[in-house]
């Protein structure tokens, strides 16, 4: 007879590794998602994907490993709790590697489209999908970073040619060459470039700061504000900033192009940084909240963030992989 406490408790791991460990989801959400989730169990060498099919599915794997391969690349290989094919499946493309147990895996699947349904449906459910992104992606794009002598932060975004003080046409061109939001469509970017706004830091000026705290105090206060944004991103124009953050050890610069602080700009994880302009530098900011309040009227806004923070995050593990050989995550 099947555990059906058990059952809804798993599916709820399972809910819970998608978004990051939020415990504040509605109970509609909650139970839609278990009532969706599928199980089955897979042995060594049998696939869950292969390239060049269309998702179908998201898989948990709760324990064991998986290998993403592609042809002419180094693998990449997940222990232990993950999720695959989330990816592939924002960016609506087929899959770009073949998944293929190295060991005997139990998975719970859901549909794509029940996913994205419920992600449309409860903002709450995208909030904390994006927040878990954002904190995902942050971390591998730190431990690059710890690869590189002189780590500079990805371009995230075309800079075209503008004349200061930005005029708001000026502003909403820029937002149109920036992936994190520019799948929204014209009139989610009109609204927008009312929402962001020219700033500039002299050499040597701090731009932000990071929070200091006893421990037993910081973590209580990552408690209450996960997913929670950190007030403003800063996308650079013009000029050189420079980051640091401790526990990895990292000093990055930022330049055109770049948000000052990489990902983690984009929420919680950037508590753990500091910034100053070296050069003078101008900027967009960005208030992570009205990005947010715009992402609960627009769905595709929502779609446009998790889109691109896929597209950087395989880029990263691209270049990881092809640098270190089979890539261990997990």
């Amino acid at each position: 007879m099947t555990d059906l406490p058990l059952v809804r408790t798993s599916r709820e791991l399972f809910l819970s590794i998608l978004t990051g460990g939020t415990d504040d989801l509605e109970t509609w959400v909650i139970d839609r998602m278990t009532s969706a989730v599928d199980e089955e169990d897979v042995e060594p060498g049998k696939r869950l994907f292969a390239r060049g099919e269309q998702p179908e599915f998201i898989f948990f794997v709760r324990d064991g490993r998986v290998r993403l391969e592609r042809e002419g690349s180094n693998p990449w290989v997940f222990e232990g709790r993950s999720v695959i094919g989330v990816f592939d499946a924002l960016l609506e493309r087929p899959h770009a590697r073949t998944a293929v147990a190295d060991t005997p895996l139990h998975v719970l699947k859901v549909r794509i489209e029940h996913w994205l349904d419920l992600l449309e449906e409860s903002f709450g459910l995208a909030r904390a999908a994006l927040a878990n992104s954002v904190a995902t992606v942050a971390a591998v794009e730190a431990r690059r970073w710890k690869l590189d002598p002189k780590p500079q932060g990805s371009v995230l975004a075309s800079v075209p040619p503008v004349e200061f003080p930005l005029a708001f046409v000026d502003r909403l061109a820029i937002l149109a060459e920036t992936p994190l939001v520019r799948g929204a469509g014209i009139q989610v970017l009109v609204e927008l470039a009312d929402s962001v706004e020219e700033v500039t830091f002299e050499a040597g000026e701090v731009i932000f700061e990071r929070e200091e705290a006893r421990e037993e105090a910081r973590e209580e206060a990552r408690e209450e504000a996960r997913g929670q944004p950190r007030g403003q991103a800063f996308l650079v124009l013009e000029g050189e900033a420079v980051g640091d953050r401790n526990d990895p050890r990292l000093e990055v610069s930022f330049g055109p192009g770049s948000f000052v602080g990489g990902v983690a700009s984009l929420g919680d994880p950037i508590i753990a940084w500091q910034a100053r302009a070296v050069t003078r530098v101008r900027a967009l900011s960005l208030p992570l909240e009205d990005w947010l309040d715009h992402m609960e009227e627009h769905f595709d806004l929502v779609r446009s963030a998790l889109s691109a923070l896929a597209l950087i995050r395989e880029t990263i593990l691209d270049d990881l992989a092809a640098r270190q050989g089979e890539l261990r995550l997990g």
